[in-house]
């Protein structure tokens, strides 16, 4: 039987709720989600109106959903965030800043949301601080289309306009994803080993940050 085609195209504000529920279903097993955000079942996520204001008035963000023509369905996504010049870093970063200062009402672990941003925040300055560049935000493709290259496709998407930018791509990765974005030409600026005990958790993350140029 042959597969369905999949073509992508620049998602739209409407898009928000099936794109939340999409990166839902991706990331259910992923143990790092589900204790920062807490159970990722609602079928209404709050990260859809986030989204839906990301998609109508974001002018650094590129969100490219990738649809099965057969059924008209919304397979997958990306959102990368083009910053043309340090200026827009910063401005982004000390935003992003003040958000991750209160941790979802859902976390199961609130601190190990706090950590986590204040991590990631810090490598960003220390790898790509001063700069233009853009950055993969979200990789998200739904469990029935993995491992068809979905990923690839989209990840691309932003690499590509980077490198037509002439900037450096940045991303954070878990293992699902790691080989992906190797294939993709990120190499390993840091691999960063999180330990859930600390917080009185079971199980162990390990995070890959990575950069192309």
């Amino acid at each position: 039987m042959l597969q369905s085609k999949i073509t992508l195209h620049p998602a739209v504000p409407a898009d928000a709720l099936p794109l939340a529920r999409l990166h839902n279903a991706a990331f259910a097993n992923d143990d790092l989600m589900e204790n920062m955000y807490g159970p990722l079942t609602q079928d209404d996520p709050p990260f859809a109106n986030d989204l839906q204001k990301i998609i109508a008035d974001d002018p650094h963000s590129r969100i490219t959903k990738a649809i099965d023509t057969q059924s008209g369905q919304i397979v997958g996504w990306s959102m990368w965030s083009i910053y043309p010049d340090a200026e827009a870093l910063a401005t982004a970063a000390e935003e992003a800043r003040k958000r991750a200062t209160t941790p979802p009402a859902t976390s199961l672990c609130p601190q190990l949301y706090l950590d986590y941003q204040e991590l990631k925040a810090r490598l960003r300055e220390k790898w790509i601080g001063g700069r233009a560049v853009a950055i993969l935000q979200v990789l998200a493709v739904h469990p029935d289309y993995q491992g068809r290259g979905i990923g690839t496709k989209l990840l691309m998407v932003g690499v590509e306009e980077a490198r037509r930018l002439g900037l450096p791509a940045w991303l954070e990765a878990s293992e699902a994803g790691y080989n992906v974005y190797k294939r993709c030409g990120f190499y390993d600026a840091e691999r960063m080993e999180l330990d859930f005990a600390k917080y009185g958790l079971s199980g162990m993350e390990h995070v890959y940050f990575g950069v192309d140029a």
